[in-house]
């Protein structure tokens, strides 16, 4: 009982393989922004291989059809969520575990972490345009 189909189960072992490798990724990256890398970049790829080998099993147009539509939406969709939610981290002040601290001073991130919110309110304020008076116009 040979059932091996080289078009169907090579896509589906290359989509396990990476689902695997992210699995791997996610439990031995050290920190958000590379963890969402791992889990967006390689879900997304085993994903590709998993459906592309289940289309080429059903060999019917609606099943390929919707696996594609499934596809092009994951495609579109996970990389943009993962944008987010490392831009929501890095807004919150989440720092990335880097090799040094300068690796961090580097993005400009650690000079404002490191400052009070009193001197941050008196930055933003000077760095207001004033609003011209409509005394000084007539």
């Amino acid at each position: 009982m040979n059932d091996f189909n080289a078009a169907r189960d090579i896509p589906i072992l290359l989509g396990a393989f990476f689902v695997l490798t992210a699995a791997i990724g996610l439990v031995r990256f050290p920190d958000l922004y590379s963890r969402l890398h791992a889990s967006s970049k390689l879900i997304t790829l085993g994903s590709a291989g998993i459906f592309i080998g289940v289309g080429l099993e059903f060999a019917q147009t609606e099943a390929l059809s919707r696996l594609a539509a499934v596809l092009l939406f994951q495609f579109l969709t996970t990389p943009l969520s993962a944008y987010l939610i490392a831009q929501a981290a890095y807004l919150r002040g989440l720092e990335p575990l880097l090799e040094g601290p300068d690796e961090w001073n580097a993005l400009g991130k650690a000079a404002l972490l490191d400052r009070r919110p009193e001197e941050l309110k008196e930055e933003e304020g000077e760095g207001q345009m004033e609003q011209p008076s409509p005394q000084g116009k007539g």
